[in-house]
């Protein structure tokens, strides 16, 4: 619900401005409203514009470097998880490979964790998720997140919903 109502009020900030404008001119214009009122209404018209603009260019700032991050981590961990889906399926997970898949655990939960809250676009979570579902095509990376899901310590997050 958090999320829905940002991006409405990112989406549509301008138009609730100008609908806000558009009732204290109504009721101005009937006579009702002293200047002062009028014009403390004006400036929290005008608050609420440059805080949602404010907020925006912030949060964009924000996704920057987050992408940033999860890509470069991601970067770190991509030949090693290649290597690992390559290599046959029936063989044993060796400890070093139970760990790099630990950390891929941990940074799909981060990103679902910022996605969640709005930080991330659909658009980005969407290119993430479709990354994903190549690894859970595993059945050995599908099985150690099986357990490791019990832990309760990703966020949320569930590679099998994916």
């Amino acid at each position: 619900m958090e999320r829905n109502l940002k991006h409405f009020l990112f989406s549509y900030y301008h138009w609730i401005a100008i609908g806000a404008g558009a009732v204290l001119l109504l009721v101005a214009a009937v006579g009702s409203l002293t200047w002062k009122f009028a014009l403390s209404a004006l400036g929290a018209i005008l608050s609420f514009v440059y805080f949602v603009q404010k907020q925006k260019l912030d949060e964009a700032r924000l996704f920057k470097e987050l992408v940033a991050d999860f890509n470069e981590r991601y970067d770190e961990l991509n030949d090693d998880l290649n290597q690992l889906v390559e290599s046959e399926t029936e063989t044993q997970l060796t400890e070093a490979q139970k760990h790099l898949l630990y950390d891929y655990f941990n940074l799909c939960a981060e990103e679902f964790l910022f996605y969640r809250r709005g930080y991330i676009y659909d658009e980005v979570w969407a290119a993430w998720k479709s990354g994903m579902r190549i690894y859970k095509r595993d059945s050995r990376i599908l099985n150690l997140w099986r357990k490791e899901r019990e832990s309760n310590s990703y966020y949320g997050f569930d590679l099998e919903r994916i």
